[in-house]
């Protein structure tokens, strides 16, 4: 009866993201995309009273991106991953907790056990607020660099990208190998970063959280993230594209344009592009198609496609016979 109840549990949990202020389309979220996205809308001739609301919902949510075949398919997948990832394959993900007893170990291992070398408050908390973002936000970023430049790994990667129109639910079309990767990669790197505060304090300083997020995640949260899956073109000024990842960097990022080819890796900062070459900023607003190069994304045209195609590939990558150098 327990595992019926769960199995209910699980089938309903994707209709109530809206809900969960952990979820990237959380209510909030997606009103303070759609606030932004009225300013991006707000041109000179909206100002001058001839752009009326119907029209900026028309332009905010066309038929023809929100019922497109391939938004379609993306529905259609979240609620059936969204059910199967937590049963199947987020138990095998590497959690935070485990990489911080690995890493308290390990340094107890080193050096000995630890009482604290310093004490907490107010400003240790703020640390670790901050590290605790940078750290997971590096995993992300290496994770998703990985996705890109390993060719085994972009196999799977490509379910992402054979999305051919964005919306908020875009974000979900993510194969479990892809997110296997990076929820491994960034609990490894939190943990790693809570294992050391815990050996280094003799209280271990709280985070600062909203909503049972780390305050910095929720904020960006709310700074239009789910724009960055849209057609709605919002980008930041050129210093701080530099630092943080604008909407519209994402959006180029998803480009079938070569010159955007694995640009703009960044989750949510974006120095981690300008250190590693892969940053692209844009001069203006660039007219954008989405989708794989060589038309590729017309491929992955249905749920169970999404799931087996990148394995379908890979065994026939394998199965090809080699050249013989003479």
């Amino acid at each position: 009866m327990e595992e019926l109840a769960t199995l209910l549990e699980k089938a309903v949990a994707p209709f109530l993201y809206p809900f969960s202020p952990g979820q990237r389309i959380y209510f909030l979220y997606l009103a303070t995309a759609l606030a932004l996205a009225f300013i991006a809308y707000n041109t000179p001739a909206a100002r001058r009273g001839r752009a009326s609301l119907t029209g900026f919902l028309h332009a905010c949510f066309p038929k023809q991106v929100y019922g497109h075949r391939s938004a379609w398919v993306d529905y259609k997948f979240f609620v059936v991953n969204r059910i199967a990832y937590p049963l199947l394959f987020a138990p095998l993900i590497v959690s935070t907790a485990a990489a911080t007893g690995w890493t308290g170990d390990l340094l107890v291992q080193l050096w000995g056990p630890s009482e604290g070398v310093f004490a907490g408050g107010g400003g240790a908390s703020i640390l670790l607020t901050l590290v605790v973002v940078l750290a997971t936000d590096a995993g992300v970023f290496i994770a998703h660099y990985l996705q890109h430049k390993v060719p085994v790994l972009w196999e799977f990667h490509k379910v992402h990208h054979s999305a051919e129109v964005l919306t908020p639910i875009t974000v979900y079309r993510m194969h479990p190998v892809d997110n296997l990767l990076t929820g491994t990669v960034s609990g490894l790197f939190t943990g790693v970063v809570y294992g050391v505060i815990a050996y280094l304090y003799a209280d271990t300083p709280g985070i600062f959280v909203a909503f049972g997020l780390n305050i910095g995640v929720f904020v960006f949260y709310l700074a239009g993230y789910n724009l960055r899956h849209t057609h709605i073109w919002l980008a930041y000024p050129r210093p701080v594209s530099h630092i943080l990842v604008s909407p519209a960097q994402h959006q180029i990022h998803h480009s079938r344009d070569p010159k955007h080819f694995d640009k703009n890796l960044g989750f949510i900062f974006a120095f981690w592009d300008w250190l590693a070459g892969t940053l692209y900023v844009p001069q203006g607003k660039e007219e954008l198609r989405y989708g794989l190069g060589g038309d590729e994304h017309l491929e992955f045209d249905g749920v169970w496609t999404l799931y087996l195609l990148p394995v379908r590939k890979l065994l026939s990558r394998l199965r090809r016979p080699r050249r013989v150098v003479p």
